[in-house]
């Protein structure tokens, strides 16, 4: 349908306009007088708060959307609502009697297990809360909906005041519990490093040793590589000993005074030098004398005990150096020992030590937890703080009169239309050419304008005349 017969249509039905319009109005006007005014009153609480040391003001802590979806479960439990019930009933604001009767109506008014009338009667006021969590401020906006703007605050305030001091006894209860049990794992943990201890002190004794030095080991160790050192060189004097030895057992009497003989063998040195002196005396007796020259006897004898000490000497030497070498190899080997049962010692020492500082380390983490978890149970202070308090409304939540009888007009109108359009459709009626073409589907052929508004009908001006004529016959 065009616009022009729609206008058409709600000109020719204009009294269903009117009326619809009207009874719009007188129900709006009606609704608005007798509908109830609600009043909101809301109270905004900071969840879990950080207090700056500088400036002492009370800041968000960061936390995620759940701990706040969780704490505004809290505020709407039914803890809460006993409490702020019971505040509400001692400060007299309410009373049960206001309940009573709806209790009885809904319930039954039997006291049986699960019909506990405070309970209903929180539940009844946790209908009108409305809680509003804010993850980005980390706030908690509790608001309470009532017909009195004074009782809507007071009853916000109660439940964020109830809120407060739940979340505090939840925290203590918390500590509480928390210290129980830390006192017990105190309790034994006390015992393992008692036990620890006198581990310590039994290895101790055991050991006949105070402490283990940091530098006891490492000097051990020392005096066992100088050991070592002095085995390695006394081997080495050892073998070129053996081989010197070797040399004077090879060689000849003439061999022996020209042998090199290390400084270390002095005694077989001086043999050596006297002995190329008594061989020089030897030999120029011999060409001077002869064979038989008694001195030559004597001097062969010196001569050949000269060649017996410089063997010895060489010998004693070798005797040396195989005595100093097995001292040495003794030596290393208890000093090698030695350094063992250290190492052994300290590794069970550091391990008994490593055993007690740990023991003690947690016996005082355990302590110090302890402790803060009692102070904690016996402290009222948290971290929940009560940002706005909750104060009446100034202006209800249900729209004023005028609003709702302009609404109510609005509604009325549209009804009314949609009915002068459906009466319109179910008539059928024809008001123009173009409805003539869409209901008959056909084309038309002339279109006879409608007669003037002040002339009559042409059937009825025949009908005048043919009346008229009889009688001025008649006359």
């Amino acid at each position: 349908m065009a616009m022009t017969a729609l206008f058409r249509c709600f000109a020719a039905r204009r009294l269903i306009l009117g009326w619809g319009a009207l009874v719009g109005l007188v129900v709006g006007l009606a609704t608005g007088a007798f509908l109830p005014k609600t009043y909101e009153s809301s109270a905004t609480v900071l969840v879990d708060s950080i207090q700056k040391d500088v400036t002492g003001l009370y800041e968000p802590r960061l936390r995620v959307a759940e701990f706040l979806g969780q704490q505004a479960a809290i505020a709407q439990s039914r803890a809460v609502a006993l409490e702020a019930f019971d505040r509400l009933t001692e400060d007299g604001f309410i009373a049960f009697a206001d309940f009573e009767s709806r209790w009885r109506r809904e319930t039954g008014g039997e006291i049986v297990a699960g019909n506990d009338p405070r309970a209903w009667a929180a539940d009844e006021l946790v209908r009108n809360l409305v809680v509003e969590a804010d993850a980005a401020t980390s706030t908690l906006t509790i608001g309470y909906r009532a017909q009195d703007p004074a009782q809507a605050a007071r009853v916000a305030e109660s439940f964020a005041a109830a809120y407060m001091k739940t979340v505090l006894e939840q925290r203590q209860r918390r500590a509480a519990r928390a210290a129980a049990s830390l006192s017990d794992e105190r309790q034994t943990l006390e015992r393992d490093l008692e036990g620890a201890q006198r581990e310590l002190n039994h290895y101790r004794e055991k050991s006949g040793i105070i402490g283990m030095g940091d530098h006891r080991l490492e000097g051990a160790e020392i005096e066992l590589q100088s050991l070592t050192t002095h085995l390695a060189d006394a081997r080495a004097d050892l073998a070129r000993v053996q081989s010197l030895q070797a040399l004077v057992d090879r060689s000849t009497p003439e061999g022996l005074k020209t042998l090199a003989l290390g400084d270390d063998l002095d005694a077989g040195r001086a043999a050596q030098a006297q002995l190329g002196e008594v061989s020089a005396a030897l030999e120029v007796l011999r060409g001077r004398f002869g064979e038989t020259y008694p001195d030559l006897v004597d001097l062969r004898r010196r001569k050949e005990s000269l060649e017996a000490s410089v063997r010895l000497a060489v010998k004693d030497r070798v005797d040396y150096a195989e005595r100093r070498l097995r001292a040495l190899e003794a030596e290393a080997a208890e000093k090698k020992a030695e350094v063992m049962s250290l190492q052994k010692v300290k590794e069970t020492y550091d391990r008994l030590e490593k055993k007690v500082s740990a023991s003690r380390d947690t016996y005082s983490l355990v302590a110090n937890r302890t402790l803060q978890e009692a102070m904690q149970s016996r402290v009222d202070d948290l971290d929940v703080v009560l940002l706005a308090r909750a104060v009446p409304p100034p202006h209800a939540l249900t729209p004023p009169l005028y609003v709702i009888a302009l609404l109510g007009l609005l509604a009325g109108a549209i009804l009314s239309a949609g009915a002068a359009v459906a009466i319109e459709f179910s008539e059928g009626r024809v008001r123009d050419a173009e409805a003539v073409r869409r209901l008959l589907r056909a084309p038309v052929l002339a279109e006879i304008p409608a007669a003037p508004s002040g002339a009559a009908p042409r059937h009825k001006r025949s009908k005048r005349a043919a009346a008229r004529q009889p009688a001025r016959a008649a006359a």
